[in-house]
């Protein structure tokens, strides 16, 4: 796995090739298609409903949110930012708050978000792409932002939108010189995990470093951002529901997590689905320990971080297809590395064919919507951990 290559046309030279080639299929296929393959895109015309869904709440007159049912399972500062949008739209639609998202002021304010969600990506990617020229950054945002991930979690409207964009200027933050910088990105992380709760996960990264004193604040800002905000929900009578809440929606799975992939296999077999789904939730325990091995064994690169992105994407067993946007930050810090480099190794190739895989496979109506981009993410997953596993074993023969 260690072969090098001087330097001639790099891997960031591939990705870019083998995304555009794909995204400018999908642009053809839906001219040609005359909209029929718009279908093949989004599995699901929802009308943006993780947005409309939880906004709507505040026209119910509920005295709490997180009455309305189980798929009232953010956290409470998500509420927050969702109450102060249902601020902004129009007082008629209390009258009819399910007709949300086709009323006037509701499309012009998901019109209006979805701006601002590209603005602010534009700004979050050229800042973890310092050093590149300004045209191959805009001809990136341009790539990914058109990619069929994207097409899924804007339909979507779901909340990772905004954590995206959080936890790409946490890592652009991070390792900054200035200590400013380095608690802002703390903030945003714990801000990130305030709305989404697994973006947690990027503690890791503080703890496989030994930064321990900025592990420590973050677990505070964390406390802090999620639990304060229950002071506007009832206190501990909203904790209560909004943990009854999230544990009925977490014993759930999508298809396409690890867990309801092994339902699928375990119906498929004969086996059951529940028994395929207790199959693969021991299965997403033991990657989990992979992972956390992996992530304080082996040096620091952008495979720590893929791996650690990956568990907000397949292993919780009710992420959907919108989560897989976040495959954007492994993919970012990857192509920053190789950029900082003259020589590069024969698997940075296949790494470079696999990332741009994820976001621009062409869909199989078979397999869905996302099933490609899905197979080629636990193919690059398969690959990454095989790499990491030759450089444990390395480490240990020294």
């Amino acid at each position: 796995m260690d072969a090098d290559r001087k330097k001639g046309i790099s891997p960031a030279q591939v990705a870019f090739w083998v995304l555009g080639a794909g995204i400018l299929a999908q642009i053809l296929s839906l001219i040609f298609s005359q909209g029929r393959f718009l279908e093949n895109i989004v599995y699901d015309f929802s009308r943006f409903t993780d947005f409309f869904d939880h906004v709507r709440r505040f026209y119910l007159g509920l005295d709490l949110v997180y009455e309305e049912g189980m798929h009232a399972c953010f956290p409470p500062l998500a509420y927050c930012v969702y109450y102060l949008i249902s601020r902004v739209l129009y007082a008629e639609n209390a009258q009819a708050p399910e007709d949300l998202a086709v009323s006037a002021s509701g499309m012009l304010v998901i019109c209006m978000l979805t701006a601002l969600f590209a603005l602010f990506f534009v700004f979050a990617l050229e800042r973890l792409l310092t050093g590149w020229k300004p045209a191959a950054k805009r001809a990136l945002v341009l790539l990914l932002f058109v990619s069929y991930p994207f097409w899924l979690a804007i339909e979507r409207g779901n909340m990772s939108q905004m954590v995206l964009i959080l936890l790409m200027y946490a890592v652009s933050l991070r390792d900054s010189e200035k200590r400013a910088e380095r608690e802002a990105a703390l903030l945003l992380i714990a801000v990130a995990a305030g709305l989404k709760l697994y973006p947690a996960i990027f503690g890791i990264l503080y703890l496989a470093e030994k930064r321990y004193k900025e592990a420590f604040r973050l677990v505070l800002y964390g406390i802090f951002f999620f639990a304060f905000p229950f002071v506007f929900f009832q206190g501990m009578d909203g904790f209560r529901i909004f943990l009854r809440n999230i544990t009925a929606v977490g014993s759930g799975t999508t298809g396409i997590t690890i867990a309801g992939l092994c339902g699928r296999i375990g119906e498929a077999l004969g086996l059951g689905l529940s028994m395929g789904h207790l199959a693969g939730r021991i299965l997403s325990l033991f990657y989990l320990a992979i992972v956390l091995l992996f992530s304080f064994l082996n040096g620091k690169s952008w495979q720590r971080t893929a791996l650690l992105t990956s568990l907000m994407i397949i292993f919780v067993s009710a992420s959907g297809t919108y989560c897989l946007i976040y495959w954007v930050i492994p993919f970012l810090c990857f192509l920053k590395e190789q950029s900082g480099r003259s020589v590069f190794r024969k698997p940075d190739y296949v790494y470079a064919v696999l990332f741009s895989l994820v976001f621009a496979a062409y869909p199989v109506p078979a397999l869905g919507s996302s099933g490609m981009l899905y197979a080629f993410l636990y193919l690059l997953l398969l690959v990454i951990l095989v790499d990491q596993t030759a450089q444990a074993v390395r480490r240990f023969k020294r």
